[in-house]
């Protein structure tokens, strides 16, 4: 027969375990999470994100990009990258390149940030930076930050970018 006191001990220890193991976390100290499923931005101090987007690998490019509709307000963000890990940085000679526009129903703004085609007249536009952090026949996630540039020189600094997408 078991006594009171070894139910008790028991119990005891089955909640002491089951606090340890509810505190316990997975990830490393100073480990960087994986980004949430999806793409997420700031623009003008505003957090965007959705989980709705389009991705398209061809043999040397990865292209995402997600739409946030906010009332009458559609946001739209795309990346076009280099199909590899590695960190981007917009120039003439490298594959990297955002577009933002917001769309308000009457008024259309499109930003651009990265290498021009040569009939431009320019190399480059905007400023910024993209970093695939990890890529598989699947999946890519990575980071992003970028100032496009838009009507009559108009800016938007896009920050805190980041995106998980299946492939």
């Amino acid at each position: 027969m078991i006594s009171f006191r070894t139910l008790s001990y028991r119990a005891a220890t089955v909640v002491a375990l089951a606090s340890v193991s509810a505190c316990s976390s997975s990830s490393a100290p100073g480990a960087d999470p994986t980004p949430a499923r999806g793409l997420a931005w700031t623009v003008d101090g505003a957090a965007m994100s959705t989980t709705t987007v389009q991705s398209q690998t061809g043999s040397n490019t990865v292209s995402v990009a997600g739409t946030v509709t906010n009332g009458s307000t559609s946001n739209y963000l795309s990346l076009e990258m280099p199909n590899a890990v590695g960190t981007y940085t917009f120039s003439s000679t490298a594959r990297a390149s955002a577009t933002y526009s917001t769309n308000s129903g009457t008024t259309n703004a499109v930003y651009y940030a990265g290498a021009l085609p040569s009939s431009s007249g320019q190399n480059t536009i905007g400023a910024g930076t993209i970093v695939v952090t990890a890529l598989t026949a699947t999946n890519v996630t990575g980071t992003f930050t970028f100032t496009g540039i838009g009507p009559a020189g108009a800016s938007k600094s896009i920050t805190n970018g980041t995106f998980n997408v299946g492939l």
